[in-house]
C-alpha cells in the first residue's frame, strides 16, 4: 500500500454526504414506526414494554459507539491529511475491537438488566415482554458492533450513500420479520416480542454481513483482516483515547434518559407508552439535524485533518443554521398535524390526552437539539473532546433529572414537567456549545 494518492476528500460538498444520511434516518425511523405501530396492533403493553427497554438497547449501542467515534473521528482526520495506508491498519483494529467489545457487552447485558427490570414498578405483562426482548437483543450484540463499525468506516471514506442503500436492505428484513413474528403468516404462530427481537437480530445480521462485503470490496475501503488475534496497542490507544470520552457525552445522556424513564414509571403504564410514541415522533423531527451534524463531524474531521480550521469555523455555523431551519419546519408540521399522527399509534384516550399536552414543548425541546447534535460531534471532530462530554454531564443530571425530578415530584406537575426538564436541558447545553465553538479553543486541540 501507499499513500501517494490524489483523492482530496475536503473537496467533498457536504450535500453529497449528508442526503444519503438523511434518506438512510428517514428509512430508519419510517421502519422504527411501523415497528411500533405493528407492536400496537399487538399490545399497547408490548410498545410499554419494548419502549421501557429501548433505554437499555440505546445503552449497548453508545457503549458499542466507542469504537466508531473513535474510528470515525481518526479516519476523518487521517484522510484529511491524506495518510491512506494510516487509515487501512487502522479500519482492520476498529473491527478486532468491536467484536471483542460487542460479545463482552452483550452478555453483560443480557445477564444485568432483567435483574434491573425486576425493581421496576411494573405490571407483569410488561415486564416479562421487556426481559424477553432485552436477553435476546443484548446476546446477539455483535451483529449490531460489526454493522456500526463497517458502516463508519465507509461514511469516514464519504461513501454514505451505499452505507444508507444497506442498511434500508436491513430494514426492510426486520419489518417483513416483525410481520412474521406478529401476524403468523405462512402459517406459522404468533411469536410476539420474542419474534420481534428475533427479526431485529436477523436484520442486524444481514446488514453486518453485506456491509462488511462492501467495505472490502472497495478499493479505497478495503483493508486485510489476517491474524484478528494479534493486537496493536498503539492503535487500540489511538481509537479509545478519542472514543471512551465522546461516548461519554453519549453514556451520560443515556444514563440521564434511563433515570427518567424511572421517573416516568411512577406516572404508569400509559405514561411509559406516551414518553416511547413522543420519542418516535421526535425522531422525525431531528432527522434532518442528526444528518447534517454526522456530515458535519466527517467534514470537520477532514478539514482539520488537512489544517483547515478557519473554513471549519465558518462553515459550522452554516450546519447549524441548516440544521435549526429543518428542525423547526418539520415541528410546526407535525404540531398541525399532531392528532392524526398520534391517531396512527393509538387510540387510547389517556395516551392520546397526555401526548396532546405536551406536544407544544416540542419546539423548544428540538431547537436546542438542532444545535447539540450538529455542535457537538464537530468540536469532538476537531479535537475537544473533553469539554462537550464535562458540559453534557453536568447539563444531563442537574438540569435534565434534577429538574425532572422538581417539577414532576416536588412541584407536581407531572409528566409534562419530565419534558419541560428535558427541553431545558438541551436549549443550555445548545447555548453553551455555541459559546465555545465562537471562543477557537478547539483549534488549539488535535485529534491525531
Amino acid at each position: 500500500m501507499s499513500d501517494k494518492k490524489t483523492i482530496d476528500v475536503t473537496n467533498t460538498p457536504l450535500i453529497k454526504i449528508a442526503y444519503p444520511l438523511v434518506i438512510e434516518n428517514l428509512l430508519f425511523l419510517a421502519f422504527n414506526s411501523v415497528d411500533i405501530f405493528m407492536l400496537s396492533s399487538y399490545s399497547d403493553t408490548a410498545v410499554a414494554a419494548v419502549g421501557l427497554v429501548t433505554q437499555y438497547t440505546w445503552f449497548i449501542i453508545t457503549f458499542l459507539q466507542v469504537i466508531p467515534n473513535g474510528a470515525t473521528i481518526s479516519l476523518t482526520n487521517l484522510l484529511g491529511g491524506k495518510k491512506f495506508d494510516k487509515a487501512k491498519f487502522l479500519s482492520r483494529t476498529c473491527l478486532q475491537m468491536m467484536i471483542f467489545f460487542a460479545i463482552a457487552i452483550g452478555l453483560i447485558f443480557a445477564v444485568a438488566v432483567p435483574q434491573i427490570l425486576k425493581h421496576y414498578t411494573l405490571e407483569d405483562d410488561v415486564r416479562q415482554y421487556a426481559t424477553e426482548y432485552i436477553f435476546i437483543y443484548a446476546l446477539f450484540a455483535v451483529f449490531t458492533g460489526i454493522s456500526m463499525i463497517q458502516s463508519a468506516i465507509l461514511r469516514s471514506y464519504g461513501h454514505t450513500r451505499t452505507a444508507m442503500i444497506i442498511n434500508a436492505c436491513a430494514n426492510f428484513v426486520n419489518i417483513a420479520g416483525n410481520a412474521v413474528a406478529l401476524y403468523g403468516w405462512f402459517g406459522l404462530p404468533v411469536y410476539g416480542v420474542k419474534g420481534v427481537a428475533f427479526a431485529t437480530v436477523a436484520a442486524q445480521a444481514v446488514g453486518a454481513l453485506i456491509l462488511s462485503l462492501k467495505v472490502f470490496s472497495l478499493s479505497d475501503t478495503k483493508y486485510k483482516f489476517d491474524k484478528p488475534f494479534k493486537l496493536v496497542s498503539s492503535e487500540w490507544k489511538q481509537i479509545l483515547k478519542i472514543g471512551v470520552p465522546t461516548a461519554g457525552e453519549s453514556v451520560s445522556w443515556n444514563l440521564a434518559q434511563m433515570a427518567v424513564m424511572f421517573l416516568i414509571s411512577f406516572h404508569g403504564t400509559a405514561s411509559i407508552a406516551a414518553f416511547t410514541y413522543f420519542g418516535t415522533i421526535l425522531r422525525f423531527i431531528y432527522m434532518i439535524a442528526i444528518s447534517i451534524g454526522s456530515a458535519a463531524q466527517i467534514k470537520t474531521g477532514h478539514f482539520c485533518g488537512a489544517g483547515l480550521q478557519e473554513t471549519a469555523y465558518k462553515k459550522l455555523f452554516i450546519y447549524i443554521a441548516s440544521g435549526a431551519a429543518f428542525s423547526l419546519s418539520i415541528a410546526f408540521i407535525v404540531y398541525l398535524f399532531r392528532r392524526q399522527m398520534i391517531g396512527i399509534f393509538t387510540s387510547d384516550y389517556e395516551i392520546r390526552y397526555i401526548l396532546l399536552t405536551i406536544m407544544p414543548i416540542s419546539f423548544f425541546l428540538e431547537t436546542g437539539r438542532a444545535v447539540n447534535v450538529i455542535a457537538i460531534p464537530s468540536l469532538m471532530a476537531s479535537g475537544d473532546i473533553h469539554f462537550p462530554v464535562k458540559a453534557g454531564i453536568f447539563s444531563n443530571w442537574c438540569i435534565s433529572f434534577g429538574l425532572a425530578y422538581v417539577f414532576s415530584r416536588i412541584l407536581n406537575w407531572g409528566f409534562a414537567g419530565i419534558i419541560i426538564a428535558m427541553a431545558c436541558d438541551e436549549c443550555f447545553r445548545a447555548i453553551v456549545m455555541i459559546f465555545r465553538w465562537k471562543s477557537k479553543v478547539w483549534m488549539t486541540k488535535s485529534a491525531i
